[in-house]
């Protein structure tokens, strides 16, 4: 195996060839990281803790600071969630409605309202909430979704469906809370 060499300056304009030897380093202003420590490395080329924190994996936080993974996935029997380390958050859930028929002035509602659910992870504040009705299948059955009642940290809030026209065919509500984990 043949010692890689450095050039060493020698006095005025010259320089000498060497072996390289352990607490060498290459200066980051000649393409190195001016260390002989990864940490070093790292602190030189001005990579913050993101440079060793794994991608995915479980968020967490001392203090308000981050100190685990930058993204935290999971699901359970209530939905889906993804936390980020900034301290963000977003749940999401899918819940069917079998009718929307009972009529409320000039549209149809599904009747009393629905909720609350619980969220797949908790907030730390009350989140923001949105409610999306929908049908996957057929262009005239649309409805809409609308808020009766607001969440808590742990659980939907409430809310109704509705149309133009009585229907007792399946309909469903996606809803997508965003909020923080920690604040």
């Amino acid at each position: 195996m043949t010692t890689p060499l450095k050039a060493v300056a020698a006095g005025g304009n010259s320089a000498e060839l060497r072996e390289w030897v352990a607490g060498d380093f290459l200066p980051v202003a000649n393409g190195g990281t001016g260390a002989t420590t990864a940490a070093a490395a790292r602190s030189n080329l001005g990579l913050g803790a993101a440079a060793v924190a794994a991608i995915l994996g479980t968020v967490s936080q001392s203090g308000g600071v981050p100190t685990g993974a930058i993204f935290q996935t999971g699901s359970n029997a209530n939905g889906e969630f993804i936390r980020f380390a900034s301290g963000w958050q977003i749940c999401s859930r899918s819940s069917a409605v079998t009718s929307i028929s009972g009529a409320a002035g000039s549209v149809f509602v599904n009747g009393a309202a629905l909720g609350p659910y619980s969220w797949a992870a908790a907030f730390s504040s009350i989140p923001r909430e949105i409610y999306i009705g929908h049908k996957f299948d057929g262009a005239a059955n649309h409805c809409w979704a609308a808020a009766a009642s607001k969440g808590s940290t742990s659980q939907s809030g409430t809310f109704q469906l509705f149309r133009a026209s009585a229907s007792s065919e399946n309909f469903y509500v996606e809803m997508i809370a965003i909020g923080r984990w920690f604040e």
